[in-house]
């Protein structure tokens, strides 16, 4: 085959849209995944953090974080300089003398806290232009003191230490003249997103193979029985699924509120209140089986009828082994839309314990305080379930597998 100029440019271009159109994909994912290594919870950075940290992967894991800031003070016309850096106080004179003695902030089981001590200089706008080698200070117990090198200086709990630090000359550039040093801290998990995980794949679990269940007894039933008032019955599931679903949150609450009264697992805050609430979305998966049902021979089924096969085992080990892809299908779907899912889950679920991840997630992000890097863990932290889905049920989403199921 000759491959004409136009060819070649149509290929050219189809592979160019995909690339933007990948890269229009990817890029707010890769943005998310940078936010969540970020210091802090800025939004500004390159997309490669300048100074990553795995603080907020500490945090998401219900994990205590022992981290360090760095702090600077001015050494310009004065004698000397005392500050606290979280592991004591630190007396700072104009010859480069230091006395730390130790103070520490925090309890023993975060030992050991790290510091440094050094001279930088900074131009009019508070740039570094050149700094010294830092002295490195541990902070630890005692009896751990044979653990670290002799290139740090370690401190005890209750110990004192001291050194020289010298101070160069103002090298061209420099404004001001610091002592730079570290401010270590211990940040602590404030929210259980562990149990947040483990709540939303509970739910979306449960839910979606309700959902299945349903869904392909349902359509089997509409697409296979005849039965009266089948027609209208179908055309309401339509009309019905067409309205958006936060119509109905009030109605929902107003309905397990009073179910609450008589039935203790149909109250609110409950997570069967919730998954009964999500079986309110089975119209659509209805007819995907059902249209799926429609491409499979009836003649297999009359064949296993002749043969005595009732109904039900008409449905189950003849027209559900042929549609293990719609199955797969409406299971993957339902689990990412139940994933994902928010406003019923935040009508239904109050406590903090039982809220699911993308419930949980937006106690991150409140007025008074965003904590962006830490929503942006969490966030990613929601894919993996989705993901681990997706490749265990991929296989069975390549159609064909009924073919050949009826000889020509």
């Amino acid at each position: 085959m000759i491959k004409t100029p136009e060819y070649k440019a149509r290929v050219f271009g189809a592979h160019l849209v995909l690339i933007v159109f990948l890269a229009f994909v990817i890029y707010p994912l890769a943005y998310l995944v940078s936010v969540s290594f970020r210091t802090g919870h800025t939004l500004v950075d390159t997309i490669i953090p300048s100074n990553p940290t795995l603080e907020h992967w500490y945090l998401a894991f219900e994990q205590p974080y022992v981290g360090m800031n760095p702090q600077k003070k001015d050494l310009d016309g004065i004698e000397s300089v005392t500050f606290n850096n979280a592991l004591g106080d630190v007396t700072f004179t104009a010859d480069g003398q230091w006395t730390l003695t130790a103070a520490p902030r925090v309890e023993a089981e975060y030992f050991p806290l790290r510091s440094y001590l050094s001279i930088g200089f900074l131009d009019r706008v508070g740039r570094v232009v050149a700094s010294t080698e830092p002295v490195h200070l541990v902070l630890d117990t005692a009896d751990r003191a044979d653990r670290y090198s002799d290139d740090v200086v370690f401190i005890a709990a209750d110990g004192q230490a001291s050194g020289q630090l010298t101070i160069p000359d103002t090298p061209a550039g420099a404004e001001r003249t610091t002592v730079q040093y570290g401010n270590a801290y211990v940040a602590k998990p404030t929210f259980p997103v562990l149990s947040w995980l483990m709540n939303t794949i509970k739910v979306a679990s449960i839910s979606a193979i309700l959902i299945l269940l349903l869904s392909t007894t349902s359509a089997y039933a509409f697409g296979r029985l005849p039965f009266k008032g089948k027609g209208p019955m179908l055309k309401s599931l339509l009309v019905i699924q067409m309205f958006p679903n936060t119509l109905f949150l009030v109605a929902l609450y107003l309905l397990f509120d009073k179910l609450g009264g008589f039935v203790d697992f149909l109250a609110l805050n409950t997570h069967s209140a919730l998954i009964i609430g999500y079986m309110g979305g089975l119209a659509l998966n209805i007819f995907m089986v059902i249209g799926y049902f429609d491409t499979i021979d009836p003649a297999m089924e009359e064949s296993a009828a002749i043969d005595g096969a009732t109904p039900f085992q008409t449905f189950y080990k003849i027209l559900l082994p042929l549609s293990v892809p719609i199955l797969a299908v409406v299971f993957i779907l339902a689990f990412i839309g139940f994933v994902n899912e928010f406003p019923l889950a935040s009508v239904i679920i109050s406590d903090l314990d039982k809220m699911t991840l993308a419930v949980g997630a937006q106690q991150y992000i409140q007025d008074q305080s965003q904590l962006w890097g830490d929503f942006a863990a969490a966030a990613v932290l929601s894919g993996v379930p989705i993901t681990i889905v997706f490749l265990i049920a991929q296989r069975f989403l390549v159609g064909g597998l009924t073919s050949g199921g009826v000889k020509g």
